[in-house]
């Protein structure tokens, strides 16, 4: 059974309408089987992913914001695409009005990775435009469930061989305790620390994993009807190594200072609400 759901939006979160899963080791996406996932383009060309979680505001990577000089870029330097499975089909990129990274949150850096883009214009909802589900604060750690990781980044971590695709890719993931992760890591050699605001997702033998590009896009838990984002691609070694699974952040660590932000803007004290329907 799917943890309890957090609503951002004003209207049901988390339900895919796909017409009826670069990402290394996966598929074509259908249309609309994620229409929340979205794209963070800079000079004309996809960058990151990020995520829909209202009609103003989307979730992405704070890597995804900083620029090769170790400053935030600028709201006029990045756009975002929305609504579309297929990038080739994209017809319209929308401006951006406000980049808020995590306060604590600094380029180059991998931890608090982690960031809010605010839209020049208000959403529409479609069936190809939907908004993502948070986990509640502090949610479980969800260690052992089957989750699934979709982007727009290259198919193999060597860049010659694997490609961009333009169509959303997908591919299922576990979620690996962090203890576990450390030990993975530290027995390929590597200095690897995963924190409490961090999450591991892959495969102990590999071939499944996030890859270049794939920053900022929705790491998801789903049961029949909804789906919920509790992850950020943020970081790893390489793409779909042995014993080296994707490290994300953990997303219910940042749905109150999510809300904070959404909150200033529409008024409404959004996790007050959710805390009554308990």
């Amino acid at each position: 059974m799917c943890p309890t759901r957090f609503p951002v939006a004003d209207v049901e979160c988390g339900v895919d309408t796909a017409r009826r899963g670069r990402i290394v080791g996966g598929t074509d996406s259908l249309p609309a089987e994620f229409p929340w996932a979205a794209s963070l383009w800079r000079q004309g060309a996809h960058q990151c992913g990020a995520t829909v979680l209202s009609d103003r505001w989307l979730l992405t990577a704070g890597h995804c914001v900083c620029s090769v000089f170790d400053e935030f870029y600028k709201s006029k330097q990045l756009s975002v695409v929305v609504g579309y499975t297929d990038l080739s089909s994209n017809e319209e990129n929308l401006a951006l009005s406000k980049i808020v990274p995590h306060p604590e949150y600094r380029c180059n850096a991998k931890f608090n990775d982690v960031a809010l883009l605010k839209t020049l214009r208000q959403l529409q909802w479609s069936n190809d435009l939907r908004p993502a589900c948070l986990p509640q604060p502090e949610a479980q750690d969800f260690s052992g469930v089957l989750a699934t990781v979709a982007g727009w980044g290259f198919t193999n971590e060597d860049r010659g061989k694997g490609s961009r695709p333009n169509v959303l890719q997908k591919t299922d993931v576990v979620v690996v305790a962090n203890d576990e992760c450390n030990k993975w890591y530290q027995s390929q050699g590597r200095k690897v620390s995963i924190i409490a605001t961090q999450m591991c997702a892959g495969y102990e033998q590999g071939g499944r994993d996030s890859c270049w590009a794939d920053s900022g896009g929705p790491l998801m838990i789903k049961d029949q009807t909804h789906a919920m984002v509790v992850g950020v691609v943020s970081t790893g070694t390489g793409c779909a190594r042995v014993r080296m699974p994707g490290i994300y952040t953990r997303v219910s660590r940042y749905t109150e200072w999510i809300m904070d932000n959404v909150d200033k803007d529409t008024g409404r004290s959004g996790l007050s609400w959710f805390k009554n329907l308990g």
